[in-house]
């Protein structure tokens, strides 16, 4: 008589069971790095919006919009739900020539929420120097991993 075989073998079962055990191992480290990044990615739509905002200060020789009472006036920051970005700094005069890539002196500063966020990136900031030319590049007092920070600011 003939035997009919059904079902898997216990060796075939523990093969794919390593190989799902392998395949987790390594995905789940990357999907938090993939998160961390989706939530730090907030400073750029953030910044963008607080650039316009800096230029229009320039115009008056200063970074930030006059105070109220002394605190940050609200059109210098903006909330978003992974953190808070803020303008910040001194303008640097004009020295002679206009260089593109140089620093205006005003920066913008992206403060991480403690809460509600990846831990990998909770509580820290990412500053952004404003450049002569409108775009903005990472300052050296972020605390930040570069790994999180979007690739156009570094």
């Amino acid at each position: 008589m003939k035997a009919l075989q059904k079902g898997f073998t216990l060796i075939e079962l523990m093969i794919v069971i390593a190989i799902i055990g392998i395949l987790a191992a390594i995905a789940v480290p990357a999907y938090s790095d993939y998160i961390a990044r989706s939530q730090a990615s907030e400073a750029s739509s953030l910044a963008a919006g607080l650039k316009t905002q800096v230029v229009d200060n320039m115009q008056n020789n200063q970074c930030t919009s006059d105070t109220v009472n002394g605190g940050v006036n609200t059109i210098d920051q903006q909330e978003g739900k992974y953190g808070t970005a803020v303008i910040g700094g001194n303008p640097v005069p004009n020295q002679g020539t206009l260089q593109p890539n140089t620093p205006t002196g005003c920066t913008i500063t992206y403060t991480v929420n403690t809460t509600g966020v990846s831990s990998s990136i909770s509580g820290q900031t990412l500053v952004l120097d404003v450049l002569k030319n409108g775009s903005v590049h990472k300052n050296d007092t972020s605390t930040m991993q570069d790994k999180y920070i979007p690739k156009a600011y570094l």
